[in-house]
């Protein structure tokens, strides 16, 4: 079964909170409780601690619980910490035909920057174990994180699986024609970071770890930008003409353990292309 979703995380993705916007309204709320509490709101670490479930000192502070019960009215401190369960009474809108199938979509972002600004992506993958990835040049992995970072993760044991689309291919060629490049551009940025997956990553690993980064390249046709966080998180993007892929719709997707299946079915599509990629 898939990871659950605490319910402070689920809760502030409902009300797209970035970071700083949880701190504004936590401000509001807290002044409004008692004028010696601002200042109070969480720190960064410690925000993304909480969203993760992660109570290492217990339940927050007294004070801290009285926001954190006022900012989500009906919901216990006991319950904001607890898997998210869906409320009748829950504030947001779901889409028509939604039903449990698609439970596990849980954030549509106009952008790839405007997820990242709401999610950073070393929340996402900090404390992965298996990090999936495919599409043409992988560039919320290879060039939004940095390469010491990654090294650093895979040494702890995170996996990689790094699925480019191959540079040379006739279907690199279609995707520089539907973008307005001309051929070979992207290509070229495609071989960079296959280089640098390969050697500013891969080949800098201790030998024995060289292993955990499995990279591969495909030639089939473009239809999804696809990264898979264990068998819990995928950040998904569809591939539209005339548009590059930081400035595509970006879906959030969160495996649920009852109802969802968009998780499973972008899985699906991961393990087929996969499997028929040639590896480096």
């Amino acid at each position: 079964m898939g990871e659950e979703v605490v319910a402070i995380k689920a809760l502030v993705r409902q009300r797209h909170l970035s970071y700083a916007g949880f701190c504004q309204e936590w401000e509001k709320i807290a002044e409004g409780i008692d004028k010696r509490l601002s200042g109070s709101h969480p720190g960064h670490a410690q925000f993304y601690r909480w969203l993760k479930g992660d109570l290492r000192s217990g339940k927050p502070r007294t004070d801290s619980c009285r926001v954190l019960e006022t900012m989500f009215p009906g919901w216990t401190i006991d319950e904001l910490f607890a898997p998210y369960r869906v409320r009748a009474s829950d504030n947001h809108r779901k889409l028509p035909g939604q039903g449990n199938r698609h439970l596990d979509l849980t954030g549509v972002y106009m952008s790839r920057p405007q997820l990242l600004s709401e999610v950073p992506l070393d929340e996402m993958i900090e404390n992965a174990s298996l990090v999936r990835a495919s599409g043409l040049s992988l560039n919320l992995l290879v060039q939004h994180y940095p390469d010491a970072q990654i090294r650093r993760l895979i040494e702890s044991g995170t996996r990689f699986q790094l699925l480019f689309l191959d540079p040379g291919s006739e279907a690199m060629k279609v995707r520089e024609r539907e973008e307005g490049y001309d051929i070979g551009f992207l290509a070229g940025l495609t071989e960079i970071n296959l280089r640098i997956a390969k050697e500013r990553v891969r080949s800098l690993l201790e030998t024995e770890k060289r292993d955990r980064v499995e990279i591969g390249i495909s030639n089939e046709t473009l239809r999804f930008n696809i990264t898979l966080i264990d068998d819990a998180t995928g950040v998904i993007q569809p591939y539209l003409p005339q548009a590059r892929g930081v400035d595509s719709p970006t879906f959030l997707v969160e495996r649920r353990a009852h109802g969802g299946e968009l998780f499973h079915a972008y899985e699906q599509i991961f393990t087929s292309l996969w499997d028929r990629a040639t590896l480096l």
